[in-house]
């Protein structure tokens, strides 16, 4: 990957606003600190509307127009990632210390690594920053006193790490790990393999499932998990439902009320102060469009090809909502 990636490439991708292929491409280039433009399109037939002198057999979308012009359709980010030249082989066989996970942690642990003379690798199964690269806005963490976005911050650790010499792996899954001579091999599932003398996990957390039945029909379709930064300007005049109290929840909401029509943040517990940074309660409580639903939780989804309604318990009670498309939303 080239250190200044982000002011070389621009794309532009076509797709129907609810597929889920479509928002895995979104988020990944969004986290990636990716140029691109987003042009929604229903279908291949309207596709062929745009560009009659593309030769397109029997092609689905989405579809990714590259730097250079030519198309990819219905890829996957690793297919995207290799026609950028951002997924290479492992340059050495071994390494002083390997490091797996791209968030702050792992790029922290990397940067420090290799200032002290160290040869380390950096392995991320998916975008560089983590969960933290899908945050719209960090205002907490030390040396931004303006704040910064998730996936700005992991860009500028990101390059730092390979100032210092840090090799990136990017999308790259393990599918066997073991210590022979005090040594960890790892082989990875494309055939590569690593030796390190030392490592460091820094692989950070699952999310929360909402563990309804009919979750994994709309995952990504309704359903999303993390911050939705890359889904805040597609909510205009919309009403965006986030599950959960934490900080990045509560960013999003501040994120997605600067286009929504409405956020409701829907909450297990009876307050935001247990479980919210002071500075982003005083904010919510200001904002007309934030609206917080304490001692709830989701009950029911339901909707054809993406969410229209939900069902969620308060209290004693339950009540119907339409949902808007996006990150639990749906328009009216």
């Amino acid at each position: 990957m080239e250190s200044n990636k982000a002011e070389l490439v621009k794309l532009k991708v076509y797709g129907n606003s609810e597929s889920r292929d479509a928002y895995v491409i979104r988020d990944f280039l969004k986290r990636s600190v990716v140029t691109f433009e987003w042009i929604p399109v229903s279908n291949i037939e309207a596709f062929h509307e745009i560009f009659p002198e593309l030769v397109v057999a029997c092609k689905n979308l989405p579809a990714v127009q590259l730097p250079s012009g030519e198309f990819i359709f219905d890829p996957t980010v690793e297919d995207i990632a290799c026609n950028l030249g951002w997924i290479t082989k492992p340059k050495h066989k071994e390494y002083d210390v390997s490091i797996f996970g791209g968030g702050p942690a792992g790029l922290s642990a990397a940067v420090y690594a290799a200032s002290e003379g160290l040869s380390a690798v950096l392995v991320e199964r998916e975008a560089i920053g983590g969960q933290a690269g899908t945050s719209s806005r960090i205002e907490n963490y030390l040396g931004f006193p303006s704040g910064i976005s998730g996936n700005d911050l992991a860009e500028r650790a990101r390059q730092q790490a390979l100032k210092f010499g840090v090799e990136i792996l990017l999308i790259r899954k393990s599918m066997k790990a073991q210590f022979i001579d005090q040594k960890l091999h790892v082989d990875f599932t494309d055939g590569n393999k690593i030796i390190a003398r030392s490592n460091i996990s820094a692989t950070g957390v699952e999310y929360a499932r909402l563990d309804l039945p009919e979750e994994d029909k709309y995952l990504n379709a309704g359903v999303y998990y993390g911050a939705g930064a890359s889904e805040a300007l597609l909510c205009a005049d919309r009403h965006v439902f986030i599950v959960g109290g934490g900080n990045s929840a509560g960013q999003a909401a501040l994120n997605f009320c600067k286009h929504a029509r409405k956020v409701t943040m829907i909450i297990r517990g009876d307050n935001l102060s247990d479980s919210l940074s002071y500075y982003l309660l005083a904010r919510i409580e200001k904002k007309k469009k934030i609206e917080v639903l304490f001692n709830s939780r989701i009950t029911g989804l339901a909707g054809h090809n993406s969410i229209k309604r939900v069902a969620s318990a308060v209290g004693e009670g339950a009540m119907a909502v339409t949902f808007v498309h996006r990150y639990l939303h749906d328009k009216y």
